[in-house]
């Protein structure tokens, strides 16, 4: 599995280069221009060890004018998210993301990727009105396609899309994934970053008893104790009665992202609104 830039590939490129932290400052203000909390929840990731792995920035006339990157989750085969991706607002409307993109995309087929996915909101400013409509304009006139839309996750009225854009076909053949019988455990309730008041659960597939109904609900009675607003989960779908659990305690099946570990293997998303 690929998770970082491999040097091989790093001269490949002809209008990005690798991000560095003497870089950082600059993209902050590019997508601060944009969208402020944006810039702080993506300088806190940038400032992590290895924060600029995979990360790269457009320059244009010796100006870095734009950011990009991906990061890959684990335990997925050759699965990549698209990470911050803006441009410098006076340089907007002029073909820059599109071929910043188109870059990032040739490089991640030449280095293996099999998906690619993306989250957007569909928030809407007083004042300024959709302010992600272009973005998601751009991504989908590219290839990628609506997997799941998650109704009021970053807050009441503000719902998160993720789109998926397959970088190479299926392999023949590809068969679903084979059921397996895990003994999923949570291991933590926490509230996820850039929304208010939405909680997901940390698990691990190693527990000594397959999970309950029982489990479920002592996660949701903590984030309820919380003043959390919705719970949203998400599990391999070849795990075998953890959806059954996971239903009856109350929350409605979200849909699925197709193919998301690996081919035939799909990660199945739950909601629970209180």
């Amino acid at each position: 599995m690929q998770e970082s830039s491999d040097s091989t590939f790093a001269g490949s490129f002809k209008l990005l280069r690798e991000m560095e932290t003497s870089d950082i400052g600059k993209v902050f203000k590019i997508i601060e221009s944009h969208e402020e909390d944006d810039a702080e929840e993506a300088v806190a990731g940038y400032q992590e060890i290895g924060g600029v792995m995979d990360q790269y920035v457009l320059e244009h006339e010796g100006k870095v004018i734009g950011v990009t990157g991906y990061m890959t989750p684990p335990a997925c085969d050759q699965t990549h998210w698209l990470s911050w991706t803006y441009i410098d607002e006076d340089h907007v409307n002029q073909g820059h993301g599109r071929k910043m993109l188109e870059e990032l995309i040739s490089h991640l087929k030449a280095i293996g990727g099999r998906k690619l996915f993306v989250k957007v909101s569909d928030y809407v400013d007083d004042e300024d009105g959709a302010i992600y409509a272009a973005a998601l304009h751009l991504y989908q006139s590219m290839g990628f396609k609506l997997e799941i839309t998650h109704k009021d996750y970053y807050d009441d009225g503000e719902s998160q899309m993720i789109l998926g854009l397959r970088l190479k076909d299926k392999e023949p053949g590809a068969v679903s994934a084979t059921m397996e019988d895990r003994n999923v455990k949570f291991n933590a309730v926490y509230e996820v970053a850039e929304t208010d008041d939405t909680y997901s659960f940390g698990w691990t597939d190693e527990g000594e008893e397959p999970l309950t109904v029982e489990d479920v609900k002592i996660g949701l009675d903590h984030v309820k104790q919380n003043d959390g607003r919705a719970v949203f989960l998400s599990f391999p779908g070849n795990y075998s009665g953890v959806s059954e659990k996971i239903l009856a305690a109350g929350f409605t099946n979200a849909g699925v992202l197709d193919d998301y570990f690996e081919d035939g293997l799909h990660e199945q998303h739950f909601s629970y609104r209180f």
